[in-house]
C-alpha cells in the first residue's frame, strides 16, 4: 500500500506522521526492549523431598500405622525445615513441614488420650468386678 509522499501524509493522521515498525511474526517470538535487561536466571523454587515426605508419614500415622510414622515424622522435621532455611529460597516446604508437625502431634495426641480412656476404664472396671451383685453395686453408687 502506497501513500501519498508530501507534508500531509496518509488519510486521516496528522502531518509528518511515520509508520512504527511491523510488528514481530509469531515465529519470531517476543524480546524484550534494549536496555530493560532479560529475566533472572534464577531457578525455579522447588518443594523439598523431605517436606513431601514427612507430609506423607504424618497422613500415612493416621490410616496404617498410628504411632511408628507420626514419630518418624517429628523426628524428620528439623532436618527438613534446615534444608530449605538454608537453600537461600531454592527450596520450598516450609508449610508442609508445619503441617505434618502439626498432623502429627494431633495423632500422637489422640492415640495417648485412647489409651488413657481405656486404662482407666479397665482399672474402674477391675476395681467394681469384686462385687457379685452388678445391682446392689449401682444402689450403693446412686444413695
Amino acid at each position: 500500500m502506497s501513500y501519498p509522499s508530501g507534508p500531509e501524509g496518509p488519510p486521516g493522521q496528522p502531518a509528518g506522521w511515520q509508520p512504527g515498525p511491523p510488528p514481530p511474526s509469531p515465529s519470531q517470538g517476543y524480546s524484550p526492549p534494549g536496555g530493560y535487561g532479560g529475566y533472572s536466571q534464577r531457578p525455579t523454587p522447588q518443594t523439598e523431598g523431605t517436606a513431601i515426605t514427612v507430609l506423607v508419614l504424618a497422613i500415612a500415622s493416621f490410616v496404617i500405622c498410628p504411632v511408628i510414622p507420626a514419630v518418624v515424622a517429628l523426628f524428620m522435621c528439623p532436618g527438613a525445615r534446615r534444608k530449605i532455611e538454608g537453600s537461600g529460597g531454592a527450596l520450598t516446604g516450609e508449610g508442609l513441614v508445619t503441617a505434618a508437625k502439626i498432623i502429627s502431634w494431633v495423632n500422637l495426641g489422640l492415640w495417648g488420650a485412647g489409651l488413657l480412656l481405656v486404662v482407666v476404664v479397665g482399672i474402674i472396671g477391675a476395681v467394681f468386678s469384686d462385687s457379685s451383685d452388678e445391682f446392689s453395686l449401682v444402689l450403693g453408687l446412686l444413695g
